[in-house]
């Protein structure tokens, strides 16, 4: 091989085309730009921050959640934002958001044993196409979206009512439930709504008796008719914010967990067999992977040996006739059929390196049995005649022909 062919393709001009460290270079930026994507293409549902402007905790527009996220972490509440299935931790209050158009199956898988509080959607509030994550005019949602919304939440015979107009609002916790004693003044609120239906227990009253805050009777969920009460809307206000913090506090045990519910609105963190590959216990056997195919190609691209030639799909001459031959033999078993030719082959090589016997059967095997006494050979050929005709396998075949081989040497004093 010669010298350009190691450093690299040869140029039209004779100089080297591509230098290795280049090529090298290449590979290594490659395997690199296809490992992150990997990785990132895996991650990219998790890696979204969810401000997207709707009405979520992960969102940070005025009909988001976040403001209320903030200010209940920043008192130091346990409240954790879940994008997968709480089953087996059970906090002691889940807070759901369901965006309008959502689906009833989803809502009912992520529902838990333990107290909820669903938020029900009020605003319909497109996306600000200047400012990513904020949201335009604000206006309330029609009516039969709203009814699909009650749908997918379970009560679909309720109905809502809103006070028309901005202004405050007294709140009071009806007697023989959990926001018994409770009275709370909130700051402007636009449109104040409520909701009543059958099955629906009201909790909380605004000052006409509208129920606020309502539970489906007999389960532990319960019915939050305005939003605004806890979303950033109404969280600017000092009032509100006390108000909607107070309700929290009435729904969840002491000292519990919280966790608010983003499953419903897109933001799932799904497992799915790439993740499995790149977390415990999974990854060890990546990174294994991944080391074996580093080394394969380290030795692809080192060469260690001379380079071998190819060979002749059909070989010619004498060497291929005795492969075929024997290739033949191997697959027609019959090995041990050649043990009389062979001994025959040793009897006459013999016969011919003392001078030639017009001797036959019987009194030929009598003649060089007396010959092997007088060369003292380790085997006389009537003992051999017999092993050989008792071959049955090939492994007897080679101890015969062994045997045979050792006695025409002995006969013959050839050298090995």
């Amino acid at each position: 091989m010669s010298d350009a062919s190691l450093e690299g393709p040869i140029a039209a001009d004779g100089g080297v085309l591509f230098s290795p460290k280049v090529v090298l270079g290449m590979i290594l930026a490659g395997v690199f730009a296809f490992s992150t994507f990997a990785v990132l293409s895996t991650y990219a549902p998790d890696l979204q921050s969810g401000d997207n402007g709707q009405g979520h905790a992960l969102s940070k527009s005025a009909v988001g959640y976040a403001g209320l996220v903030q200010l209940l972490r920043a008192r130091g509440d346990p409240v954790i934002v879940s994008r997968r299935n709480l089953s087996g931790e059970e906090p002691s209050l889940v807070v759901f958001t369901p965006n309008m158009g959502g689906s009833r199956d989803a809502y009912q898988k992520a529902q838990l044993s333990s107290r909820t509080l669903v938020v029900l959607p009020k605003w319909g509030a497109p996306p600000d196409p200047r400012h990513p994550g904020w949201v335009g005019a604000l206006d309330l949602a029609p009516d039969a979206i709203m009814a699909d919304a009650l749908k997918v939440v379970g009560i679909p015979k309720a109905a809502l009512a809103a006070r028309k107009g901005l202004a405050n609002a007294r709140l009071v916790g009806v007697a023989g439930t959990v926001a018994e004693g409770l009275v709370l003044e909130t700051g402007p609120i636009r449109d104040l709504r409520a909701v009543s239906g059958p099955g629906l227990q009201p909790v909380i009253v605004d000052a006409q008796g509208r129920a606020i805050l309502a539970r489906r009777l007999p389960t532990d969920t319960y019915f939050l008719a305005d939003p605004d009460l806890l979303n950033t809307m109404g969280m600017k206000d000092i009032r509100t914010a006390r108000s909607g913090v107070a309700i929290l506090d009435t729904l969840r045990k002491p000292q519990g967990s919280m966790a608010f519910d983003v499953t419903l609105n897109g933001f799932t963190r799904s497992r799915t067999a790439l993740k499995l590959a790149f977390e415990p216990p999974l990854v060890g056997a990546t990174l294994c992977l991944v080391a074996a195919a580093l080394l394969m190609g380290l030795h692809a691209a080192a060469r260690f040996r001379a380079v071998r030639r190819g060979e002749r799909a059909l070989a010619l001459g004498k060497g291929a006739l005795i492969d075929n031959s024997a290739g033949l033999i191997r697959m027609a078993k019959r090995e041990p059929a050649m043990a009389p030719r062979y001994a025959e082959l040793q009897r006459a090589a013999a016969v011919r390196a003392m001078g030639g016997s017009r001797l036959s059967g019987q009194a030929l095997t009598d003649f060089l049995d007396r010959q092997g006494s007088r060369f003292a050979a380790t085997d006389s050929v009537s003992s051999l005649d017999n092993e050989t005709r008792a071959v049955r396998s090939p492994g007897d075949l080679m101890k015969v022909a062994a045997k045979w081989y050792q006695w025409r040497l002995e006969m013959t004093r050839e050298r090995r």
